[in-house]
């Protein structure tokens, strides 16, 4: 990436991406030693073609200033002076009588050669100027490129603060980005995103961007130009963690909304079922047969067990929103983990077709979280499924990771409404709550991600949808505490 001193060498492990490079203000040292080194060697060969042509003063004079605007145009404008006392020394040394010396014999030589230093010092001076606001429009031009550059990777990104400094890492190869913000007991990291590798020699740069907040840049050195950018964008960071909050904030009030519709309906039907039974058993009125009391026993033991299952998702989904999910990660076998699940689900899990290879790799999850994500998106293809055709599950490894496909064949999703299943309090398609409160997609995506893996629906071949869940692979592919 871009650096003062020119390109450096991407760091292992670092994705390249393009810059658009601001181009320095002022020449180099290279083009202006050019230039002196054009008039130094240029000009004599000029007064050399000059003298062989045998050209008059009025002809020799055209060609001087060439030479003059040349040496501006590649060195600039001290360069271009040098040429052009240069260029008067020469016309009135060897072209102007009496000639080899440096008297000016008429008045209208005179004329000539200092109408020719005037004229080479003003064109130089303009084409020097030209250079230099040719310059800073490429400049502007070049950093207008560099916002838009990294403003579209904000805009594409879920999280626009993370987005935001991650393209700021990337694009000026620095090796941390860190957004402090004031609290009463000092400055906080409000964000921070920090590359695999680092540089002792790094320097650190922090962009004030208001009296609570602050830009901590780690890597190389930034040109002026690239602070520029990098000041822009640190008021933008302030902007982005702004509007992060008052999203979490709307978020968070949406879903106690919901939360709270969903306790005054759908967790009251299961309380209220299971309060009538045992209100029922308790009843001295009322004398029970054995297979009534056995009934209702086992109305209320259903019920108690989908208050408790509508309980844990509210929970989770509340945790994940909070960001305290808590995890302990371990190597577990889809081939225990997929019968444990549709143990959970009672009678109608064990009609769940499992197709699990032998040689199914295990995976790298939490055994809590993963029971509830494999309970949640099974439980959802049996709700779907017609009878006589109960959902299959069925497991593939690819390279690092390990593939799990829960398939149902029923009336399936349309394709541009796959990601609105994922929504908290969203069940595509049914006229009733009875069944639960729309959260178990939502939270089963939510843990998956948690433990580094991807949840993704897809069409099934004749009818229905099949869900994608997708885990990394443990390290071997072996369970903990079991031989390979």
């Amino acid at each position: 990436m871009s650096g003062p001193g020119g390109d450096r060498t991407a760091r292992p492990g670092r994705p390249r991406r393009p810059l658009a490079r601001p181009m320095a203000g002022p020449l180099t040292r290279g083009r202006r030693l050019a230039g002196f080194g054009l008039a130094l060697l240029g000009l004599p060969l000029v007064a050399a073609v000059a003298a062989a042509t045998g050209l008059e003063l009025t002809g020799n004079i055209p060609l001087f200033l060439a030479a003059v605007v040349a040496v501006a145009l590649v060195g600039g404008l001290w360069p271009a002076l040098v040429a052009a006392v240069g260029g008067f020394v020469l016309l009135n040394y060897f072209f102007v009588p009496p000639l080899h010396t440096l008297a000016i014999g008429n008045r209208s030589n005179l004329v000539g050669v200092t109408v020719f230093v005037v004229v080479a010092v003003a064109v130089s001076w303009v084409v020097d100027l030209a250079a230099r606001r040719t310059r800073q429009a490429d400049r502007a031009a070049a950093e207008a490129r560099t916002l838009a550059t990294i403003a579209g990777g904000v805009l594409r990104g879920a999280d626009p603060l993370d987005a935001l400094l991650r393209q700021l890492l990337d694009t000026f190869d620095l090796t941390s980005v860190t957004l402090l913000e004031a609290a009463p007991g000092g400055w906080q990291p409000a964000a921070v995103v920090v590359s695999p590798a680092a540089d002792p020699a790094d320097s650190v740069l922090r962009v004030p961007v208001e009296e609570t907040a602050t830009l901590v840049l780690r890597g190389p050195a930034l040109s002026e130009a690239n602070r520029r950018i990098v000041r822009a964008f640190a008021a933008q960071a302030v902007v982005a963690l702004r509007q992060q909050r008052l999203t979490r904030a709307a978020e968070g009030d949406r879903v106690r909304t919901a939360l709270l519709a969903a306790v005054g309906h759908d967790l009251r039907t299961p309380l209220a079922s299971a309060k009538a039974a045992v209100a029922g058993l308790r009843s001295r009125e009322v004398e029970f047969a054995p297979e009534d009391r056995e009934e209702l026993l086992a109305t209320a033991d259903e019920s108690l067990d989908r208050l408790a299952g509508l309980v844990a998702n509210l929970l989770d989904m509340s945790r994940l929103q909070a960001g305290t999910l808590g995890m302990m990660p371990a190597d577990v076998g889809l081939e225990d983990m997929v019968p444990r699940a549709l143990d959970e689900l009672g009678p109608a899990g064990r009609t769940v077709v499992v197709k699990l290879p032998d040689d199914l790799p295990a995976v790298r999850a939490d055994p809590g979280l993963l029971d509830r994500v494999l309970v949640n998106i099974v439980g959802n293809a049996l709700r779907y499924s017609p009878p006589g055709r109960p959902p299959a599950v069925t497991g593939t490894a690819g390279g690092e990771m390990v593939e799990l496909r829960v398939v149902d064949h029923g009336p399936g999703i349309p394709e541009e409404q796959w990601e609105q299943v994922f929504l908290p309090f969203q069940r595509l398609g049914d006229r009733h709550t009875h069944d639960g409160v729309g959260l178990g997609l939502a939270l089963a995506r939510g843990l998956t991600e948690a433990m580094g893996g991807t949840l993704r629906p897809a069409a099934t071949p004749g009818g229905g949808l099949t869900m994608i869940l997708t885990l990394p692979a443990a390290a071997g592919g072996s369970v903990a505490g079991r031989p390979e």
